[in-house]
């Protein structure tokens, strides 16, 4: 619950701080550039279910498999330097990582009896998934005064996702009187690339200021798309990407 609503309370502190940037448009950014190094997490979730069939004792079996996906934790950073005027160019990265499960469900044929398919369920863990983006961003720097700042950005995103998946369920005999039957799930690591978009704002506060550099702290608030194609049991299946991402962290600028 907390983590759906953060979001929404930071875009709205966002939008306040857009309003009043409106008035401050005019102020010249005179700054160099910028680096920001954030921690943070997203709020995208989705599943990859899928379902085969198979042939056994002259008979039709199915699989089928129940994934859930989330975002977990990222780590973020972004470099810039500012091209004219309030207007910059910049690079960022972010990595997110997380692990979830999948429920394994098989109906298997009898080895005696016909029409007299047994169930059987089983749970794949640590699932693993990484997702790393890199995002081009053209932006405009907003002084709000001397120490608040507000940097809104947007741009193209590359991303590459690393996902474990369940391939096959493996299907012994338990014995006679063949009421059971045992299920083991294969896991696979499937990838993809995916291209997407980017659109952001990031608030910064300076804390501290030398010859050279300002340094602070901020937060940023990022939705970030794209779509990944991941095959499970038998068929690809769509696996979203990016999301609205939060983060929070230092600020440099030089």
């Amino acid at each position: 619950m907390y983590r759906k609503a953060l979001p929404v309370v930071v875009l709205a502190v966002v939008v306040a701080c857009a309003d009043d940037a409106s008035a401050q448009a005019g102020q010249p950014w005179s700054d160099r550039g910028y680096f920001n190094l954030n921690v943070g997490f997203g709020s995208t979730s989705g599943t990859l279910n899928d379902s085969t069939t198979f042939t056994l004792y002259d008979e039709t079996g199915t699989k089928t498999v129940d994934q859930g996906t989330d975002s977990g934790s990222l780590f973020d950073f972004s470099v810039g330097t500012r091209v004219w005027r309030n207007v910059s160019a910049g690079i960022g990265f972010h990595r997110g990582s997380t692990s979830g499960e999948a429920s394994v469900l098989a109906s298997v044929p009898n080895p005696i009896f016909f029409n007299s398919n047994r169930s059987v369920a089983t749970t794949a863990n640590e699932l693993d998934r990484t997702e790393r983006a890199i995002h081009l961003q053209i932006g405009y720097m907003v002084p709000l005064n001397e120490r608040l700042s507000v940097h809104v950005t947007a741009g193209p995103s590359f991303f590459r996702l690393r996902q474990d998946v369940v391939t096959d369920v493996t299907v012994t005999e338990a014995g006679f009187p063949f009421t059971n039957v045992n299920a083991a799930p294969v896991v696979s690591e499937r990838s993809d690339s995916a291209a997407g978009a980017n659109i952001g704002v990031d608030v910064a506060y300076q804390l501290y200021e030398t010859t050279n550099l300002k340094l602070g702290g901020g937060m940023f608030l990022r939705y970030s798309g794209a779509s990944a194609k991941v095959t499970v049991l038998q068929n690809t299946v769509d696996s979203d990407l990016g999301g609205l991402q939060i983060g929070f962290g230092a600020r440099v600028r030089f």
